[in-house]
């Protein structure tokens, strides 16, 4: 049996997890209430979450994928076999690479928003690696005495 982890990284927007979700191949379900999370073999978990990738989303020898809302942010739950085997694809496991890429995709949707949201925009987003940078453009005020 697999154990599950809390990942450190948050997220703090639904919409833009479940979008980063689906743009890596998956179909979260969102609950209201979190439900609990399913291992491999069918087995209930004690770990509970309010997003959730099931398992046969991820492979055939994974477990479900949650995200637990605390009230502020989207926390991961994962358990250490699937953080570790697949290619962060639907269907071929999750893998080492896929809290970087989920990262990538929920930043590019996350960023834009927020910008707009207090009238700017990104101008240029560039990623190497691990690393992203974003430019902001955002509204200036003249303020005449």
């Amino acid at each position: 049996m697999s154990h599950f982890s809390k990942i450190a990284v948050k997220f703090k927007d639904q919409s833009c997890l479940v979008e980063a979700l689906q743009r890596l191949g998956f179909y979260p379900q969102v609950h209201e209430q979190p439900v609990n999370l399913y291992g491999w073999r069918g087995d209930k978990r004690e770990e509970v979450a309010h997003i959730v990738v099931p398992r046969n989303q991820i492979s055939r020898v994974s477990n479900d994928l949650g995200f637990w809302f605390n009230g502020t942010d989207y926390e991961c739950l994962i358990s250490d076999y699937d953080r570790h085997n697949g290619q962060a694809l639907s269907g071929f496991g999750l893998g080492t690479q896929f809290i970087l890429k989920l990262q990538l995709h929920y930043i590019n949707l996350y960023l834009p928003k927020i910008a707009s949201q207090i009238g700017g925009e990104v101008v240029e987003s560039t990623t190497i690696g691990s690393l992203t940078t974003v430019r902001v453009s955002l509204p200036t005020q003249t303020i005449r005495r």
